[in-house]
C-alpha cells in the first residue's frame, strides 16, 4: 500500500452532529448531507455513524449514491436533493428513496411506476427562492401541485429551498429568501396542503439564521468540521497524511519538478511525498502550500505532480525517510488553509480526495 492515507475521526463527526442538535433543539429534525462520498470522507461509514448519532434522514445528490447506501444496509429515509430523471423512476420506488420533485415528467414517471407496483412515494417539493439553479419558482408552486393532484401514488412529505449566500457578510439576500419561502408555506397551507417537513437551513443557515430552522435542517460541511461561523466549536473529521519516500540534497540553482517553476536559492534538502493531483492534492498548490513534518511547517516547492509532491525540509532537524507528514487536519494546517492557498473552498478540497487514498476510521 502507498504510504498515504486519510484518517477519519468518527467521534469528531458525531460531536459535530451533536453540535447541530444543540443549536436547533430537540424539536427540529436533521437531514445529514452525505453526497459526494460524504464530502470525501466515505459515505457508508459516515452514514452509519450519523445513523448511530440519531440523524433522521440522509441527503444525497444522485440515485447511485442512494443505492450504495441502501445496499450497505442503511434504512433511514434518503432524500435525493438533486432531483431525479424520469428513467430513474423505477429505482426510486424499488429502493424506497425520497425524491425531490420540480419536474412534471419526473413526477408522472414515478407515479406511473409506483401505481404499477402498488406503492406510494413520498416526495419533497423543491422551490427556488433565489439560487436560480433547480426548483420551481415561487409563483409556480400552487399551479404545479394542483397538476399533481391526479397523481394518486405521490405524497407531498416536504417542501424545501436552498440558500445562495447564507455565509456572506450581508444578511439581506438570505432574509429575502426566508421571506419568500414563508410565503410558499402560507400558500400551500391556504390551498389545503400540509407537508410534514419544511426545510431551508444549510450549515450556514443553522449557525446564522435561527429563523430558518423550521422543523428540519440540512447540515453539510459543518458535520465535517469546516464552515464554522459562530461560537459553536467544530472538530475536523479528516486528517490527510503521507510519509517521506525519498530525501535528496540539491545545490544552489537546482530546478525542482516539472517546468522548473522553483529553483533553489540555497543548498536545499528536499523530500518527496507520494501524493499528487491524481489523489486530489491540487496542482494549484504548487509553490503555495505548506505541510507539517515533525511539527515544522515546510513549503511545497515546484509543481505538484500526478503522484508526487516535493517539499523543502532543509530546516527540519533529523528528518528521515518514513517520517509522517500531515497535509491538513492537524499540526496547525487546516483544510481552510489548503482552500485559501488553492483559491477555492474547503468543500472542494475535501470532496476531491481520491478513491486511491484509503480512509482509515478511528
Amino acid at each position: 500500500m502507498r504510504p498515504t492515507w486519510a484518517e477519519i475521526d468518527l467521534n469528531s463527526l458525531k460531536f459535530n452532529f451533536n453540535q447541530v442538535k444543540r443549536i436547533v433543539g430537540s424539536d427540529v429534525c436533521v437531514l445529514s448531507v452525505v453526497k459526494a462520498d460524504a464530502y470525501g470522507h466515505g459515505s457508508i461509514a459516515v452514514s452509519r455513524a450519523l445513523v448511530e448519532a440519531g440523524t433522521d434522514m440522509l441527503g444525497v445528490a444522485t440515485v447511485e449514491e442512494a443505492i450504495e447506501l441502501r445496499e450497505s444496509g442503511i434504512k433511514v429515509p434518503i432524500v435525493l436533493l438533486g432531483g431525479v430523471q424520469p428513467e430513474e423512476a423505477e429505482l426510486v420506488v424499488r429502493y424506497a428513496l425520497t425524491p425531490s420533485i420540480f419536474s412534471p415528467s419526473s413526477a408522472e414517471a414515478i407515479n406511473r411506476y409506483a401505481y404499477r407496483v402498488g406503492k406510494r412515494v413520498r416526495f419533497h417539493l423543491k422551490v427556488d427562492t433565489g439560487m436560480n439553479r433547480l426548483g420551481l419558482g415561487v409563483d409556480e408552486v400552487y399551479c404545479f401541485l394542483n397538476c399533481l393532484t391526479s397523481l394518486r401514488n405521490l405524497e407531498l412529505e416536504g417542501v424545501f429551498t436552498h440558500f445562495a449566500s447564507a455565509d456572506s457578510d450581508s444578511r439581506d439576500f438570505t432574509l429575502k429568501q426566508i421571506s419568500s419561502f414563508n410565503l410558499v408555506i402560507y400558500t400551500l397551507k391556504k390551498a389545503g396542503f400540509s407537508p410534514r417537513y419544511m426545510h431551508m437551513a444549510n450549515s450556514a443557515g443553522i449557525q446564522r439564521f435561527p429563523e430558518s430552522h423550521m422543523n428540519l435542517v440540512r447540515p453539510g460541511i459543518m458535520l465535517y468540521g469546516s464552515g464554522k461561523l459562530g461560537q459553536w466549536e467544530l472538530k475536523p473529521v479528516m486528517k490527510l497524511k503521507t510519509r517521506v519516500v525519498q530525501l535528496k540534497s540539491l545545490p544552489v540553482g537546482s530546478p525542482v519538478s516539472y517546468g522548473g517553476t522553483f529553483v533553489t536559492k540555497r543548498p536545499t534538502l528536499i523530500a518527496t511525498l507520494p501524493i499528487g493531483y491524481g489523489d486530489g492534492y491540487m496542482r494549484r498548490l504548487s509553490n503555495r502550500a505548506f505541510v507539517s513534518i515533525k511539527g515544522f511547517r515546510v513549503p511545497v516547492i515546484g509543481s505538484v505532480c500526478m503522484d508526487m509532491t516535493i517539499v523543502d525540509v532543509t530546516d527540519v532537524p533529523d528528518v528521515r525517510v518514513g517520517d509522517e507528514v500531515v497535509l491538513f487536519g492537524d499540526d496547525g494546517i487546516k483544510v481552510e488553509d489548503i482552500a485559501m492557498w488553492a483559491d477555492t473552498i474547503s468543500y472542494e478540497i475535501l470532496s476531491i480526495i481520491g478513491k486511491r487514498i484509503p480512509r482509515i476510521y478511528v
